[in-house]
Formats: C-alpha cells, structure tokens, sequence
C-alpha cells in the first residue's frame, strides 16, 4: 500500500520496542519540543516520542535502502 504524501499516521502508532531496550539517541530541545507537541496531540496518548522517532527512522532506513546501499557498497573496506 502506498502512502499519500501527507499521511503521517503510520508514524503515530506503537512502534512496538521498548525504549529502555534500546539506545539512547540526542536531539536538540528544539526538535524535541515539537516531536512532543505531534505526539500528544495527534497520539491520542497512545505513542510515545521514542514510538514516533522509531516509526520514522525505520521509514527513512525502507525508503532510502537502495541509496544508502549503494552509497556503502562505493566505500572500499578492508580490515
């Protein structure tokens, strides 16, 4: 199913991770301040910050799979 360009509910459900199981990751108050503002009035006190920052760097990391993975595979590596 594809997502119309507005449609940001897939980013305000439960992501279902824990945060406490997972790492801990800074933004600035700024971005903070207005993530808490999405998530209190359009979660439905349902989701959390950690929900919603989970649904949308996993979105980011689908979408953009085939890029970053051609961006990676250009960096030579050896050990």
């Amino acid at each position: 199913m594809k997502r119309r360009k507005n449609d940001y509910r897939a980013f305000l459900k439960k992501s279902g991770f824990k945060a406490r199981e997972g790492k801990q990751v800074s933004i600035s108050k700024e971005t903070h301040d207005k993530v808490a503002i999405i998530v209190s009035r359009l979660g439905n006190g349902e989701v959390t910050i950690a929900d919603f920052t989970e649904n949308v760097v996993r979105e980011f990391l689908r979408t953009h799979r085939d890029e970053l993975n051609r961006m990676l595979n250009a960096i030579p590596f050896e050990l």
